[in-house]
């Protein structure tokens, strides 16, 4: 038994969750799904003063849950690249992407999901990001899933393995958020409750 509702079909992804586990997640600053909140593309919401809300939520989360989320997701690419076969572009992106979103977050602002907005928060100097815009034009001519040749998998690799170094530098502790966060989460859950079932 699974407490959601997954389609993944073409071009369709949906997700949902039972409210009060959503909830549940929030208050935790899941950042899953907290993209699900900040996502660009909805297709339907009718939740009252929705915009309120989100706004007021993200100014509640706590950014060490981001940290660790998007530092662990990098590590695990990294991991994953340096097997056999699996050198790729596609992978090196994904790795630069969660180390760019864990050093935003070191700074608490919230990463932009869209990668162009994310290179934008990112300095114009740092070399991860003129790695990833390179990247973006090898996806145009449909080549990410190339792997890397034997010498640039060596520079990427260091560039990825300095970049850990300096966040671990930066090690986030658990801000004292859940409280006041719970408790706006909990205020929300009632008037939506109250909005639809009295």
């Amino acid at each position: 038994y699974r407490d959601l509702i997954e389609i993944m079909d073409g071009d369709f992804d949906f997700v949902s969750y039972d409210l009060d586990k959503m909830f549940g997640l929030l208050a935790k600053s899941n950042p899953t799904v907290l993209e699900w909140v900040r996502a660009h593309i909805v297709y339907f919401n009718a939740f009252p003063e929705w915009q309120t809300f989100r706004d007021g939520l993200l100014e509640r989360i706590d950014y060490s849950a981001l940290y660790h989320h998007y530092l662990s997701l990098a590590k695990g690419g990294m991991k994953v690249m340096q097997t056999a076969d699996n050198f790729t572009y596609k992978k090196v992106f994904y790795s630069i992407r969660g180390l760019m979103s864990a050093e935003l977050a070191t700074q608490e602002v919230m990463p932009e999901l869209l990668i162009t907005d994310l290179f934008a928060q990112v300095d114009s100097n740092d070399p991860l990001r003129h790695w990833a815009e390179d990247y973006l034009e090898i996806k145009k001519q449909q080549k990410e899933k190339a792997q890397l040749p034997e010498v640039e998998q060596a520079a990427i690799l260091n560039l990825l393995e300095t970049k850990i170094e300096q966040l671990a530098t930066k090690e986030m502790q658990k801000a004292d958020r859940r409280e006041g966060l719970e408790r706006y989460l909990t205020e929300y859950s009632r008037h939506l409750k109250q909005y639809y079932y009295n």
